[in-house]
C-alpha cells in the first residue's frame, strides 16, 4: 500500500511541471579527477631522475566553466572550459606535478527533462595543453630523458599538445522553470587523448628517451550557475465570446379580423340557388303594386 502511494505522489508531482524547451545557462563548476599518464611515472622512476621510488599520484581538483544551450528540449550545445591540476608526487630528489588545460565543445541529448529536473549524457573534444611541473630537490643534478638537465632547485616545465575525447552524464536542477533562474548540479565523465604526442621543454632541446605525453582520466564536478529557461510556448485558447444580448421579444402584428362569413340560409322549397359570386338582382316591381303605393 506504500508503494501505491508513494508511487501516486511521484506521478502527481512528476505532472506538475513543463519541459525547458529553450535554455541559456553559464555555470561555473569544481570537483575531483583521476588521471593515468601512460609511461610517464616510469621515466621519472630512474636512476637518473626521481628514483625507484617514485609514485605518480593520480589524483586531482579541477575547475573550469560552461556555457550551455538548450534547444527544443532535447539538444543540448555547450562550450567548456576545463583545468585539472594533479597532486604534487615527490621524493627527497625533487618533485613532478602534471596539470591539464584544455577547451572544446560539447553536444547531448536530454533523457529527462522535466519537473525542473535535467538529465543528459554528452560527448565532446577538447584541445588544449599537457604539462608537467618538474623541480629539483637534490644537491645534484636530476634529469628528464637523456639531454634534459636540472641543476639543484632548478624548475623546469615541458609540455605537449593534446586532443581529448570525452564522454559524460550531466544533471542539472532549476531554480525555477521560467526566466531567470538559478541552477546547480553534478557531471561524472572521462577523457582520453586520442593520439600521443611529443614533450617540449620550456627550455632547451626536446627531451630524448622519454615515452610520448598521454592522458586518460575522469572527473566527478559539482556546478553552479545562472541562466534564462522557458517551456515550450503552448497555444492560447481562443478567448470566450461574449453571450450576445438577450433579443427583445417582437411585438406581432395583429392580423386583420376576417370578416366572419354569416350563417347560410336555407332556401325556400322550390327556389334556386343562387350563385354566391354574384350580386342578387333586385325584383322589379309591379305596376300595380306601383299605383297601391301612389
Amino acid at each position: 500500500m506504500r508503494f501505491i502511494l508513494l508511487g501516486f505522489c511521484i506521478s502527481a508531482l512528476w505532472a506538475q511541471d513543463e519541459p525547458v524547451n529553450f535554455g541559456i545557462l553559464l555555470r561555473g563548476h569544481s570537483g575531483v579527477g583521476y588521471g593515468s599518464f601512460g609511461k610517464l611515472s616510469e621515466d621519472l622512476k630512474a636512476s637518473n631522475a626521481l628514483g625507484k621510488d617514485f609514485r605518480l599520484i593520480p589524483w586531482a581538483t579541477t575547475a573550469g566553466a560552461n556555457l550551455d544551450l538548450i534547444l527544443a528540449k532535447r539538444l543540448l550545445l555547450a562550450g567548456t572550459l576545463q583545468l585539472q591540476h594533479y597532486d604534487a608526487s615527490e621524493t627527497e630528489r625533487g618533485l613532478a606535478r602534471p596539470y591539464a588545460l584544455h577547451y572544446g565543445g560539447q553536444v547531448g541529448f536530454a533523457l529527462l527533462n522535466k519537473n525542473l529536473w535535467l538529465l543528459y549524457p554528452y560527448a565532446g573534444y577538447q584541445v588544449g595543453t599537457y604539462e608537467l611541473r618538474y623541480t629539483n630537490y637534490f644537491t645534484e643534478p636530476i634529469y628528464f630523458g637523456r639531454n634534459q638537465e636540472l641543476r639543484p632547485l632548478d624548475k623546469r616545465t615541458y609540455s605537449a599538445n593534446l586532443g581529448l575525447a570525452e564522454i559524460g552524464l550531466g544533471l542539472r536542477r532549476w531554480r525555477r522553470g521560467d526566466g531567470l533562474t538559478l541552477l546547480w548540479g553534478a557531471d561524472l565523465g572521462g577523457v582520453f587523448a586520442l593520439s600521443e604526442a611529443k614533450w617540449k621543454a620550456s627550455e632547451g632541446p626536446e627531451p630524448e628517451g622519454v615515452a610520448p605525453a598521454r592522458l586518460t582520466g575522469g572527473y566527478l564536478r559539482f556546478s553552479l550557475g545562472l541562466g534564462y529557461v522557458k517551456p515550450k510556448a503552448t497555444e492560447s485558447s481562443s478567448p470566450i465570446p461574449a453571450v450576445p444580448p438577450a433579443e427583445k421579444p417582437k411585438k406581432e402584428k395583429r392580423k386583420k379580423a376576417e370578416p366572419t362569413a354569416e350563417p347560410t340560409q336555407n332556401p325556400p322549397a322550390g327556389a334556386q340557388p343562387t350563385d354566391p359570386g354574384r350580386k342578387p338582382k333586385k325584383a322589379k316591381k309591379k305596376k300595380g303594386d306601383e299605383d297601391d303605393e301612389d
